[in-house]
C-alpha cells in the first residue's frame, strides 16, 4: 500500500468521524476552525482580506476586519457542513431546513422537464444541495445532478465521488456539456455555480463594482431552451438553514453576452449582500483582469 493512499485513507477516516458528530458540535468545531484560520498567517486569509477591501470600500477598517473574522468563522463552519453532506447521517438533516419557493422548481419540472439550478458559492452550498435533494425526494421529484470540478488529488476525489453519489445520483464534470444536457433532457435539475474566476469563454462583468471574468455558459445553456432557476442556501443561525428558490430567469436570451453575465452577477451580489460573511471570499474571484491588468492578489 502506497504512502499516499494510506495518508488519504487516514484523512478520510478522520473526516468521516467528524462528519457524524451532532450538528451543534459540528457548528462549534467549525467556528473554532474558522478562528484558527484567523489567527494563523495563510494565503486564504490574505485573499479574503483583499476581496473584502475591493468589494466593500464603504466600510471602515474596523468594520472590514470584523467582516473578515465573521467570514473565516463561516468558512470554517462551511468545511464542517461539507463533511456532514459527504459522510454524515441523513438524520442530521431533519428539521434543519426552511425551504421557500419550492413551487418555482416544481413548476419548472412539470411534465418531466429538467432545469438548471443556478447558485453561487455560499459557504453552505454543498450542505444545501443535500438538503434540497432530500426535499425533492419527499416531493416525488427526480433529485438534482451536480456539476463539479474534480479534485487534483485523484485518491481523495474517489472518496468525494462515492460520497456525493449517495445524495446526487450523478456527477458531471464542469466541461462536459453533453452530459449536462442529457441530465436536463431526462428530467433532472442540475446544480450549477458559475461564480468563480474563469479563464476561457468569458465576458468581464461587474461584481461588487469590480470587473470579474464571468463564464458565458449560463447564457449559452439558456439559449438551448433550458430553464434557469436561481436558488441560494444561507445559515440563519447555528443548526438552521434557509433555502430560497426564485422564479426562472427569463432575461438571459436575446441580449448581448456581457449583459447576460452582468445580470447573473447582479443576482449573486443581491443575495450575497443579505449575508456577506457567508460567501466564499477566500477564492481569487478577480484573478483574471481585462486588458492584461495584473491580479490584485499579486
Amino acid at each position: 500500500m502506497s504512502y499516499s493512499k494510506t495518508k488519504t485513507d487516514i484523512q478520510v477516516a478522520v473526516a468521516k468521524w467528524l462528519a457524524r458528530r451532532s450538528v451543534p458540535t459540528l457548528m462549534l468545531m467549525g467556528s473554532l476552525l474558522g478562528r484558527l484560520f484567523g489567527w494563523l498567517p495563510n494565503r486564504r486569509k490574505r485573499v479574503a482580506r483583499t476581496n473584502l477591501l475591493l468589494c466593500f470600500p464603504e466600510l471602515d477598517d474596523a468594520a472590514r476586519r470584523g467582516l473578515l473574522r465573521q467570514n473565516l468563522r463561516s468558512t470554517g463552519q462551511g468545511v464542517m457542513e461539507m463533511l456532514a453532506a459527504l459522510w454524515g447521517h441523513d438524520r442530521q438533516l431533519q428539521d434543519r431546513f426552511t425551504i421557500n419557493g419550492l413551487s418555482h422548481l416544481t413548476d419548472a419540472m412539470a411534465d418531466g422537464q429538467g432545469c438548471l439550478l443556478l447558485s453561487c458559492h455560499t459557504t453552505s452550498i454543498e450542505w444545501g444541495i443535500k438538503g434540497l435533494n432530500r426535499a425533492l425526494r419527499e416531493a416525488k421529484l427526480p433529485v438534482g445532478h451536480m456539476l463539479a470540478r474534480q479534485h487534483n488529488n485523484k485518491l481523495l476525489e474517489a472518496h468525494f465521488e462515492a460520497a456525493r453519489l449517495q445524495f446526487v445520483d450523478k456527477l458531471i464534470d464542469k466541461k462536459n456539456l453533453r452530459s449536462l444536457l442529457r441530465s436536463v433532457q431526462s428530467g433532472h435539475s442540475v446544480y450549477y455555480a458559475p461564480d468563480q474566476n474563469f479563464s476561457y469563454q468569458v465576458a468581464f462583468a461587474e461584481f461588487f463594482g469590480q470587473p470579474a471574468a464571468t463564464t458565458l455558459g449560463t447564457q449559452k445553456l439558456a439559449e438551448k431552451g433550458i430553464q434557469v432557476i436561481p436558488w441560494f442556501c444561507f445559515r440563519l443561525r447555528p443548526g438552521q438553514w434557509e433555502i430560497t428558490i426564485l422564479p426562472a430567469m427569463t432575461d438571459l436570451v436575446g441580449v448581448p453576452a456581457a449583459q447576460a453575465c452582468q445580470q447573473v452577477n447582479q443576482l449573486f451580489e443581491q443575495q450575497i449582500r443579505r449575508y456577506p460573511e457567508q460567501y466564499l471570499w477566500v477564492h481569487r474571484r478577480f484573478k483574471n483582469q481585462p486588458d492584461g491588468a495584473g491580479s490584485p492578489y499579486d
